[in-house]
């Protein structure tokens, strides 16, 4: 491997950390490289603490953590070599049973806002809203107008004439833009453990991968879900969430058949009883319309014509007279 440092020019106390890391390669299924640039002594020991129980955390030099993913590669999977391009600055190994999304997530939720410092960036959108502040009345106003805060003194306090949009994602923090949001307590830095890459298997995962969107990725799940089963069910392909609906359509497809085909099956019975009823009694309107005599007064009553009485009456034979 290229830049391999020879292990007969490592003292003896090294010799013992790249062998505790070997050791802990061989165990741990998942390793990762973390960067622990501006982590606070204090933030780092309670995450450390916090992870006792699911992982374990090394800090050693770069060197001799290359050293250990060198002699892992040839030992037990090339990739872990390829996890030593990852080292670099203040670094650190992290060992787990977790996998690395989940240990990426758990590492993102033990994260602390911290207040900001010159040359910085921030790591969120900053607005600095309108209205009234806490502020006495005296320099702070001069202040705030050189960050471009629009302010004045109202009533004996200082106001923000309209919302300022402070700081976008990204952006370099100034002294002066320090000093203010120190002012208004706003902290915009977050302190933590960051994955710069995990390995697990065989497959590196590098640290932007690993810092998803949950929401969205169940969202593209449920999206994905559903156009599968619509497609299943317009293409008629059978599988355990589109067999019921299928058996359905072609219930209600064979149905429609047998009514339109006047099929005198027992499950269309009812319906073409009552189509025929209907029919019947269009007709009977119809009928009734031309000459209503033609019906009886059952018809007429069912499909709302009155009886003439005078004219539905039949007349009585006369009887013969007698002789």
């Amino acid at each position: 491997m290229t830049g391999s440092i020879k292990t007969e020019r490592i003292a003896t106390w090294k010799h013992g950390v790249v062998g505790e890391l070997s050791e802990l390669l061989d165990r741990y299924s998942v390793v990762g490289v973390l960067d622990i640039s501006n982590l606070p002594a204090s933030q780092f020991q309670q995450i450390r603490q916090n992870l006792r129980s699911e992982a374990k955390i090394v800090v050693a030099k770069n060197t001799l953590m290359k050293l250990a993913f060198q002699k892992a590669s040839e030992r037990k999977d090339q990739k872990l070599g390829e996890m030593a391009k990852f080292l670099g600055g203040q670094s650190a190994l992290i060992f787990s049973t977790m996998n690395p999304f989940r240990l990426s997530k758990f590492l993102r939720e033990n994260r602390i806002n911290a207040p900001a410092k010159p040359g910085s960036r921030s790591v969120k959108d900053i607005t600095i809203p309108a209205g009234e502040t806490e502020f006495a009345p005296g320099p702070i106003v001069a202040e705030l107008q050189r960050v471009g805060i629009k302010a004045r003194i109202q009533a004996g306090k200082v106001v923000i004439l309209e919302d300022c949009h402070l700081l976008k994602e990204g952006d370099v923090i100034t002294r002066e833009i320090s000093d203010i949001l120190a002012k208004f307590g706003i902290l915009p830095l977050e302190l933590g453990l960051r994955l710069r890459a995990a390995y697990e298997t065989g497959m590196i995962f590098a640290g932007g991968t690993l810092e998803y969107d949950e929401r969205k990725a169940l969202e593209q799940i449920q999206f994905a879900w559903a156009s599968a089963f619509n497609l299943a069910v317009n293409v008629d392909y059978p599988t355990s969430a589109t067999i019921g609906i299928m058996i359905s359509k072609a219930f209600i497809a064979a149905q429609n058949l047998a009514l339109n085909a006047c099929l005198p099956a027992s499950q269309v019975m009812p319906a073409l009883l009552a189509k025929a009823h209907v029919e019947m009694l269009g007709l009977a309107v119809t009928v009734g319309a031309k000459d209503k005599r033609s019906l009886d007064r059952g018809l007429m009553s069912m499909i709302g014509i009155a009886p003439d009485e005078a004219k539905l009456e039949k007349t009585p034979e006369e009887k013969p007279k007698e002789g």
